[in-house]
């Protein structure tokens, strides 16, 4: 069972994360790299819900499925993590939060953790010779709260930024005209915006409109919510760990299987859930069973040797994947490197 958020806030995200799966489980069964036997996904939506996400997990649960894919929203990973630990369920989530992993037996993060990746926004921002920032974000989203209060502060420092402002906004709101005001106010050479989904939308479009000219950052929450934006978004900057321009050849046979299925070009999200799914059908091929403690014995196997994926170089460190990542820009509709990984 693959549980997501194909719809509410987290809809752009978690409906890319499906379609990467959806490339991953042609490509294994077509190429039989499982033999005779085929992978099946029972595709689920959370709704952007944490109630859902626990009741689809108990489906899950109790129809005896091998293993679940888990949500990309910190707030339903957060309600499904302990359900699946203590069912011993495999599951194997796509949040960018790995603490839901970490200390765990049966949790798995294959999204690596953005917090890795500020380093190449903040060394950005200070190469441009920024000095001052403002951050906006969701407060009422565990990840964006902790990236504002603990993350990127100390990263700030050591780029010698000075954070001028910092607004919260919930993820429910449309207009952002408010804080975007006392934001501006307060003259920042760069907008730091720490949100999820289609938040970034509202913030994005809020700083245009007030003429805000200086350098708009975003984190990994950006990627397909800032496209339907079109011009108004070029020139906005964040890390993650994919572009659809990086030249490996596992990037770019993810990027050609992905066109040829959903004619558009794939964003991170899709990447990492693409590599979620291989990831399974390497355990799934060594274990050669379905048992649930068979599977997530395998997991720890193939995670500790590490594989080639669309993201590079992908391992697991106590439950929680790793990868380079990058920095990259919002241009001309595409995301295009900038810095790190790929560029």
């Amino acid at each position: 069972m693959a549980i997501s958020e194909t719809t509410g806030f987290a809809g752009p995200a978690g409906t890319a994360s499906q379609n990467g799966q959806k490339v991953a489980l042609e490509e294994i069964n077509n190429s039989k790299f499982l033999g005779d036997s085929k992978l099946e996904i029972d595709f689920k939506d959370t709704g952007s819900q944490p109630a859902q996400g626990v009741a689809l997990l108990n489906q899950a649960v109790q129809s005896g499925t091998s293993v679940v894919l888990g949500s990309i929203l910190s707030t339903v990973v957060a309600a499904e993590g302990p359900l699946a630990e203590r069912a011993k369920v495999p599951m194997i989530y796509l949040s960018s939060s790995g603490e839901f992993a970490q200390g765990t037996q049966y949790v798995w993060a294959a999204t690596p953790p953005a917090d890795q990746y500020f380093h190449w926004e903040t060394e950005y921002l200070r190469d441009k010779n920024a000095k001052n920032v403002a951050i906006i974000y969701n407060s009422d989203v565990s990840s964006t709260q902790k990236w504002a209060d603990s993350v990127w502060p100390p990263l700030a420092q050591q780029a010698g930024l000075s954070i001028v402002a910092k607004e919260a906004s919930p993820t429910s709101a449309t207009d952002a005209s408010g804080v975007v005001s006392k934001v501006v106010a307060k003259s920042p050479d760069a907008v730091v915006v720490l949100a999820s989904g289609t938040a970034n939308n509202a913030i994005v479009l809020a700083l245009r409109r007030a003429n805000y000219n200086g350098i708009i950052a975003g984190s990994i929450g950006m990627a397909g919510a800032v496209n339907p934006l079109k011009e108004q978004g070029y020139g906005v900057i964040w890390p993650t760990n994919f572009s659809n321009l990086v030249q490996t050849q596992e990037a770019k046979n993810f990027v050609d299987l992905y066109q040829k299925m959903f004619n558009a070009l794939p964003n991170n999200y899709a990447a990492a859930a693409y590599d979620e799914v291989w990831f399974l059908a390497r355990a799934l091929k060594q274990a050669n069973s379905t048992n649930r403690e068979d599977i997530n014995k395998a997991l720890k196997t193939v995670g500790a040797a590490g594989f080639n994926g669309s993201l590079g170089k992908i391992s697991y460190s106590n439950n929680v994947s790793q990868a380079p990542g990058l920095l990259i820009e919002w241009r001309d509709d595409k995301e295009v490197p900038v810095k790190g990984y790929g560029s």
